[in-house]
């Protein structure tokens, strides 16, 4: 089970991938700006500066603020759901351990991803979650669906019998309130967490 985002562009020409590959830097960049600042208190001018470009090839790219977070939220938070197919998930006999254990991969690659891109861990990356949640009526409805489906996915676990929707739910907090933690504790490490659990 995949759970990870592509987030890298990729097209054929050479002169493609120079475009893409300069929008990606843009997004970046822009997302350490974001994700320590806001989206409120965050200015295009600061979102050029960042960049390194002119502001004349920053707008060449991305013409306003609301776009660039937009793609930023795209790139950096949405493309964690939208990257599972779930229905290659529907007909296979997934037991609850297949389940979280693809869940713990994930989140042995995510949280040092998050962690490194700002001073205040996984703290600011909650931040920015919930403000997206919020300026963004279709990352609600990403979100919410999302859990919906993994929900679905370990109520059908061959090996959970009995009260599946508490269980699954039971599940899915469990995971969840890791990153809790790891957010108001930034000196845990998520790999003795998951020890911690599994134990």
């Amino acid at each position: 089970m995949h759970w990870i985002g592509n987030y890298y562009f990729c097209n054929k020409s050479g002169y493609d991938r120079k475009i893409m590959n300069t929008k990606e830097k843009i997004l970046q960049d822009a997302y350490i700006v974001f994700i320590n600042n806001g989206f409120h208190n965050t200015s295009m001018q600061q979102l050029v500066e960042a960049s390194k470009l002119s502001k004349g090839a920053f707008y060449h790219y991305l013409k306003s603020k609301n776009e660039l977070y937009k793609q930023v939220v795209n790139q950096y938070f949405l493309s964690f759901y939208t990257a599972v197919n779930w229905n290659d998930y529907q007909n296979e006999q997934l037991t609850i351990k297949d389940v979280t254990t693809a869940i713990e991969r994930f989140y042995l690659n995510f949280v040092p991803k998050i962690i490194s891109t700002t001073d205040s861990g996984m703290s600011k990356y909650y931040i920015m979650y919930f403000e997206a949640y919020n300026l963004l009526p279709e990352f609600k409805t990403i979100v919410q669906d999302f859990y919906e489906n993994l929900k679905n996915i370990l109520k059908k676990a061959t090996d959970n019998t009995e009260e599946l929707d508490k269980k699954a739910t039971e599940i899915i907090a469990k995971y969840e309130g890791l990153l809790f933690l790891l957010a108001i504790n930034p000196d845990l490490k998520i790999e003795m967490l998951l020890k911690q659990i599994s134990e």
